[in-house]
C-alpha cells in the first residue's frame, strides 16, 4: 500500500505533518477530515523523498563542502542545535536551520533524511540511529536521555563539550607529530639533493684524480650510484610498502598491531597513553552526567575507543560491573590504567560522585598531554638539528676529504 506525506491544520490553525498508508490521496483526505483536520498538501512518500534528495543535492553543490564528517562538524551541529532548541525553536525547524549551515555533504544528506523521519513521526533518537556511520552510540544515548527528560538542549550541549575535548586532544597530537614529521621530510629532501645531484657532480671530478679515494667517499659514491640506478624501483617500493601497510592496518589484525605499537613507541608512549586515558575519563564523565547508566556508558566507551587495547580493557571492566562488582578492581587488573586513575575511580564510587571524579581525571590527563607536547617540542628541536647536522657533515666530509688529500699530496711534491 502506498505511503503519503501530508501537512494539515486543525481547527485552531496549528500545522501538523506526518504520513499515512492509504490506497489513494482521496482516502488520505477522507481520513484526515474525519480527524477534524484541513489538508494543505499531500505527496507520495517516494516522490517527496526524491524531490527532497534533489533539493539537498542542489544545496550541496551551491556551496563549498567537504565529503567526510569531521569532529568539528559534530561540534558545530551540537552547539547550533542546542542553541536553537533552548531558544524554543521546534526540532523540525532547528534541523532545517542547521542543515543550511553544515559544511559536510555527508552530514547534510543525513540531516535531511533525519528531518524527514522526524516529520513522519519518528523520535529524534530513532531518526539518528538510521545513520550509524555519522551519529555514534554516544549521540543516540545522550539524545535519548535528553528527549526522555525534556532537556534535549542540555544533552546536546554536553555532547558538544565532549566533541570539543576530543577535537582538542586530536589537535594536540597532530601538533606534536607535525613538527618532527616536517623535520624528517626536510632531512630527506636535503639528503636527496646531495645524493642525486651534488655527489654525482663531484664523482665526475674525482674520476680525474690520480689518488685513492677515502672509504667514506667510496661509500657515498656507491650509495648515490645505487640510488640513481634504482630510482624508479625505490619510488615504487616506497609507495607499494606504504599502500600495503595502510591496507593491512585497516584489517582487524592490523588495527590490533598498530594500536599495540603506538602504546610502545619509545618517545611517544606517554603521549598516546595520556590521550587514551583522557578520552576514557572525559567520555565516562559526559555519559554519567547525562544520566546514562554506568553499564551502558562502559559499553559505549568500549565500542567507541580509538585504541583497541583500551577498548578491550573497558569491555573487560564492563563484564565485571555487569556481575555487580565495582570498577576499581578490574581497572587495575587490566594493566593499562595507572594507579592514580584507579584510586580516583575507587573514591568516586565510595562517595557516590563517580562522574565528578572521572571529570577531574580527564582534566588532569588533558593537562599532561599539553605539558608533554610542550616539553617534547623543546627537546626534539636540538636533537633534530644535531642529527641533520651530522648527516650533512658526513656528506661534506666525504666530498672534501679527497680534495684535501690531493692538495696535501701536491704540497708534498
Amino acid at each position: 500500500m502506498p505511503s503519503f506525506l501530508y501537512t494539515a491544520r486543525d481547527h485552531r490553525g496549528v500545522a501538523q505533518s506526518g504520513h499515512l498508508d492509504a490506497v489513494s490521496e482521496d482516502e488520505v483526505v477522507a481520513i484526515l477530515q474525519n480527524r477534524g483536520l484541513l489538508v494543505t498538501s499531500i505527496s507520495k512518500k517516494e516522490a517527496a523523498a526524491v524531490s527532497a534528495a534533489k533539493l539537498t543535492f542542489r544545496r550541496s553543490r551551491a556551496r563549498t563542502m567537504h565529503g567526510r564528517v569531521t569532529v568539528g562538524d559534530q561540534v558545530m551541529l551540537c552547539q547550533q542545535l542546542a542553541t536553537l532548541i533552548d531558544a524554543g525553536i521546534p526540532l523540525l525547524k532547528s534541523l532545517e536551520v542547521v542543515s543550511a549551515q553544515v559544511e559536510s555533504r555527508v552530514l547534510l544528506l543525513s540531516l535531511e533524511e533525519v528531518r524527514r523521519d522526524v516529520a513522519a513521526g519518528r523520535t529524534f533518537r530513532d531518526a539518528l540511529a538510521r545513520h550509524p556511520a555519522v551519529f555514534s552510540t554516544m549521540w543516540l544515548n545522550l539524545v535519548e536521555t535528553g528527549e526522555a527528560s525534556g532537556h534535549l538542549g542540555q544533552s546536546l550541549n554536553q555532547l558538544a563539550r565532549h566533541f570539543e575535548s576530543i577535537q582538542h586532544l586530536r589537535n594536540e597530537v597532530t601538533t606534536a607529530l607535525m613538527y618532527p614529521a616536517c623535520l624528517i621530510v626536510a632531512a630527506i629532501l636535503v639528503l636527496a639533493l646531495f645524493v642525486y645531484w651534488l655527489i654525482p657532480k663531484f664523482t665526475a671530478i674525482f674520476a680525474t684524480f690520480d689518488v685513492e679515494l677515502p672509504l667514506i667517499t667510496r661509500v657515498m659514491i656507491q650509495v648515490s650510484h645505487i640510488a640513481k640506478q634504482y630510482f624508479v624501483v625505490v619510488i615504487f617500493g616506497v609507495v607499494g610498502i606504504s599502500y600495503a601497510t595502510r591496507q593491512y592496518f585497516r584489517t582487524e589484525g592490523g588495527k590490533w598491531l598498530r594500536d599495540r605499537m603506538v602504546l610502545q613507541l619509545p618517545m611517544f608512549k606517554p603521549l598516546f597513553t595520556y590521550v587514551q586515558l583522557a578520552e576514557f575519563s572525559r567520555g565516562l564523565s559526559t555519559l554519567l552526567d547525562s544520566g546514562v547508566p554506568l553499564l551502558s556508558s562502559l559499553e559505549i566507551l568500549a565500542n567507541s575507543a580509538t585504541n583497541k587495547v583500551y577498548g578491550q580493557a573497558i569491555a573487560t571492566v564492563k563484564e565485571y560491573v555487569k556481575e555487580g562488582k565495582t570498577m576499581a578492581q578490574p581497572l587495575e587488573e587490566t594493566g593499562v590504567f595507572p594507579p592514580m586513575t584507579v584510586q580516583m575511580v575507587q573514591v568516586g564510587e565510595e562517595v557516590g560522585e563517580l562522574g565528578k571524579m572521572v571529570s577531574r581525571v580527564a582534566k588532569y590527563y588533558e593537562e599532561r598531554v599539553e605539558i608533554f607536547i610542550a616539553r617534547m617540542t623543546r627537546l626534539f628541536e636540538p636533537i633534530a638539528i644535531v642529527v641533520m647536522g651530522l648527516l650533512v657533515l658526513m656528506i661534506v666530509v666525504s666530498i672534501f676529504l679527497p680534495i684535501f688529500k690531493l692538495a696535501g699530496g701536491a704540497g708534498a711534491n
